[in-house]
């Protein structure tokens, strides 16, 4: 996997969306979906970054959160995505 990238998503949102936001959703549902802990710690660190990095400067955050999560991941895993960030 490319976790060297994706430990690097705390460095900005111009450095996520070079890697895109698409993948980095997608890579925290799948790390999400592992039996270590630190992965599923890994997952909500990843899934938190692209949230504040997509809802900076929006309005309707989790409106903005659940259509991104629901247009990009298989809804099982869009909605543990969403259950896991609290904004």
């Amino acid at each position: 996997m490319h976790c060297s990238k994706v430990c690097e998503c705390e460095q900005g949102l111009e450095e996520m969306e070079e890697f895109g936001l698409a993948e980095l959703i997608e890579v925290a549902a799948d790390l999400l979906n592992d039996r270590l802990p630190e992965a599923r710690d890994a997952a909500r660190s990843i899934a938190t970054a692209v949230y504040e990095a997509l809802t900076k400067d929006a309005e309707e955050k989790m409106e903005l959160w659940q259509s991104f999560c629901q247009s990009k991941l298989p809804p099982i895993h869009a909605l543990s995505i969403l259950k896991i960030v609290k904004p």
